[in-house]
């Protein structure tokens, strides 16, 4: 497993290597944007509809970064639009952050609760 993707600079001098930690710290500040959100069992409040199943993964595989993401939904919330606001979140964190950095964004629905 890779530990940083390259990408070209804008000077055309060399690579810039961006390190998996930067990619986990986008996805934790995007899930932080994401409304009704907890990241434990222990610390969800009562207007939230979402939480996290496990760990966030992320993982960079020939030059392209994978998330993967599991969550427990609340019984009557809109699965589609759970899983696209999360999705564009994250998304939009990395196009901003890196511009060029090949990625896919997976958010699977594990159980209903």
């Amino acid at each position: 497993m890779a530990n940083y993707v390259y990408i070209d600079n804008y000077a055309k001098k060399g690579k810039i290597g961006i390190s998996l930690g930067v990619f986990d710290a986008l996805v934790a500040s995007a899930l932080a944007v994401v409304p009704g959100i907890s990241m434990s069992s222990a610390h969800m409040k009562r207007n939230q509809k979402i939480r996290l199943n496990r760990p966030v993964q992320t993982t960079i595989r020939h030059g392209i970064v994978h998330v993967w993401v599991a969550i427990d939904v609340v019984k009557g919330t809109n699965l589609q639009e759970v899983t696209a606001t999360i999705q564009n979140e994250i998304t939009n964190a990395f196009l901003i952050a890196t511009e060029q950095v090949p990625f896919d964004v997976q958010v699977k629905v594990i159980s209903m609760i």
